[in-house]
């Protein structure tokens, strides 16, 4: 069993978002699931956040607490809603209004979804949007890879006699 299932065990699964990519940054602009699916391909994490949620890039966090608005994630919204339990801090807007006035995914969204500390990457001077992405989409999730290095280690510990 990997560590991801571990995470996230199938009878308990919600809908979860795609992971950011590193190709986020150059797949041009979203696209409706739907359509990207009937052209033999998987919609990407912009995909899903531009088109099946109920959000504006005008949108702002309530300051009430550590939850964003439930009614924004629409299928996604017990998924985000667990995640923002663990990382105790809101979902930030996902979406933001590119330079032409289009929607397109949010770094600070992507970082967060990630599990990074809010500007490990969307706060380095000088990164573009597509760099952003690319930075995040080639990152690793620290839960992931604390909760894999944590089953190595015990496999090894359980070869060596508990050495």
């Amino acid at each position: 069993m990997t560590a991801v299932a571990k995470l996230f065990p199938r009878d308990r699964a919600d809908t979860l978002f795609k992971t950011p990519t590193a190709n986020l940054g150059s797949n041009g602009s979203a696209q409706h699931p739907d359509k990207r699916k009937a052209g033999g391909h998987g919609p990407t994490l912009e995909d899903e956040v531009c088109f099946l949620l109920n959000v504006t890039p005008e949108d702002t966090l309530p300051d009430d607490g550590p939850h964003s608005p439930a009614e924004w994630w629409g299928p996604f919204a017990r998924a985000v809603y667990r995640w923002e339990t663990i990382r105790q801090t809101a979902a930030p807007v996902p979406i933001i209004r590119g330079p032409r006035g289009g929607v397109k995914l949010s770094p600070e969204f992507a970082e967060w979804l990630m599990g990074l500390d809010p500007g490990w990457v969307t706060a380095v001077p000088g990164l573009t949007h597509k760099e952003k992405l690319e930075r995040i989409g080639n990152g690793v999730v620290p839960h992931q890879a604390f909760a894999a290095f944590r089953e190595l280690k015990a496999t090894l510990d359980a070869r060596n006699g508990g050495a």
